[in-house]
């Protein structure tokens, strides 16, 4: 046990890492681990107050096992990292089950604490094999930076929780629109910097780790520490967008808007995406409009983004901005001709976390953020079927906008 045991606890149920599915980073992560030390074996290990749970592995299945067989329980109470090239020879784990053949006959051996930044270790990045072994000051330096990476990755998944749960429950007070916007403006700016500080390091250690000569000149772990940027990529999109959905629909800033100019600029922000998909994108003679135009922008550039990401690929992308008038205002429609949205999913999909297709990356915010922002302007926002295959999506905004 450690001398600061009842505290450790704490702070691992206020992760809630064994009540929730590990994080998909993690398995990038020790399969990392096991490219830079030449191993067979890596885990992440969390160490309860009874049992050792491997949360992500490399070379079997994770499991749990009693604490008291670990060798990890040994090792979250030393005050450096452990680096044992032969167990039985080591008296700390000579006479463990998994040393001495009970369980198994691991000789080589080597740990990092994951400390988290309250203090408490949560558990080890290990690795192990069969066989004595060393490793290079290179590799042990590298396995230290991906346990710094794990405790990032396990703070980000803790205050990403928070933040889903935060909105679904202001998501629940809809009614109570000011208030609501109020609090999510609130909560954005509070939320914001403990969510980018953890993010950074993992970006920040993946970039260390590329640079390190035994992941440079192997090309399996380069593709692991891509993997990892690529997962941290994808969390730091999720984050912008749930801060844009809190930022939606709160004080406008009305002004005259030339829509002709907005999509140009939008067109021009989403060069990359239009081009990687071959995407004509067509702005047809649009009007000046009263409307916030930074608000306006962001529901543009998710509605022409949903486009790309939701394109069929049977056929080329075509996308069309227009914007007809009504007996009311203006009905600013993005056309495309992709895969379309079923009728009895058109409202469900504007519901905040809500997605049809598992297999195209995102958050389930889009939409959501479109939708607050159409209410704020009092206007609405619908989708529609696209004559000859696709979704349509219409921005119903009123002539003379007061926003709601």
């Amino acid at each position: 046990m450690t001398a600061d045991e009842p505290e450790r606890l704490r702070v691992l149920q206020r992760y809630g890492i064994l009540t929730a599915p590990a994080a998909p980073d993690l398995a990038s992560i020790v399969e990392l681990a096991a490219h830079t030390c030449q191993v067979p074996h890596a885990v992440i290990n969390i160490i309860s107050a009874e049992h050792a749970n491997l949360i992500a592995a490399i070379g079997f299945e994770p499991t749990q096992c009693a604490r008291s067989d670990s060798m990890c329980a040994v090792t979250i109470v030393e005050p450096a990292p452990v680096f044992v090239p032969d167990a039985t020879l080591d008296p700390r784990f000579a006479d463990n089950p998994y040393v001495s053949g009970v369980l198994g006959d691991i000789r080589f051996y080597a740990a990092s604490q994951l400390r988290t930044p309250e203090g408490p270790v949560l558990g080890t990045l290990c690795v192990f094999d069969t066989q004595v072994r060393q490793l290079t000051d290179s590799q042990c330096g590298a396995l230290d930076t991906l346990a710094r990476m794990v405790v990032d990755v396990l703070d980000l998944h803790r205050h990403q929780t928070l933040l889903q749960q935060a909105l679904q429950a202001a998501d629940a007070a809809r009614s109570e629109l000011e208030r609501s916007n109020c609090a999510l403006q609130q909560f954005a700016g509070q939320v914001s910097h403990d969510l980018k500080n953890p993010l950074t390091g993992i970006l920040g250690h993946a970039d260390n780790l590329i640079d390190i000569p035994a992941i440079a000149n192997d090309p399996d772990a380069s593709f692991c520490a891509q993997r990892v940027i690529n997962s941290a990529n994808r969390m730091r999109t999720m984050i912008e967008d749930v801060l844009a959905l809190a930022g939606a629909g709160g004080q406008l800033h009305l002004e005259p808007v030339d829509l002709n100019t907005l999509a140009h600029a939008v067109i021009e922000d989403l060069d990359r995406p239009i081009s990687r998909c071959d995407a004509r994108v067509t702005v047809e003679n649009l009007p000046i409009v009263v409307a916030d135009p930074t608000q306006l922008r962001v529901l543009l550039q998710n509605l022409v983004s949903n486009a790309l990401k939701f394109r069929n690929p049977a056929q080329a992308c075509r996308i069309v901005i227009t914007a007809p008038a009504n007996r009311h205002g203006w009905d600013i429609a993005v056309i495309d001709n992709g895969r379309g949205i079923p009728p009895q999913d058109r409202q469900r999909v504007m519901d905040m976390f809500t997605r049809l297709h598992q297999d195209v990356e995102g958050s389930g915010i889009g939409l959501a953020t479109c939708q607050r922002i159409a209410t704020a302007h009092g206007g609405t926002l619908r989708l529609e079927e696209t004559p000859g295959g696709g979704t349509t999506a219409v921005l119903n905004l009123p002539t003379g906008t007061t926003p709601n």
